[in-house]
């Protein structure tokens, strides 16, 4: 529930709200590797950058090679949606 949270805020633009969401998200027991790639996308679109990057890294511990495309098959967003969250990954280098 928290990373669909996330997903919302980031949706409308409340980056550091979405960020908190995400982390909370990730912190959690077995958390996917989706899961850690909102975080990093979310932190990212909120300035979080070390911590972004440290949320990507742990993205591609789990599914090693994880790139935006995996996000965008997951995920059906708008465009506007999509648009955020390939900013946050271009800003980490996941895109």
């Amino acid at each position: 529930m928290l990373g669909a949270r996330a997903i919302a805020l980031v949706r409308l633009g409340r980056f550091p709200e979405a960020a908190e969401a995400a982390v909370k998200a990730a912190a959690r027991p077995n958390a996917h590797a989706h899961i850690f790639a909102i975080a990093a996308f979310s932190l990212a679109l909120h300035g979080a950058l070390e911590e972004a990057r440290a949320h990507a890294a742990a993205t591609r511990r789990i599914l090693s090679g994880y790139t935006l495309a995996h996000f965008r098959q997951a995920f059906q967003l708008d465009r506007d949606g999509e648009a955020r969250f390939a900013e946050g990954a271009r800003r980490i280098g996941m895109a």
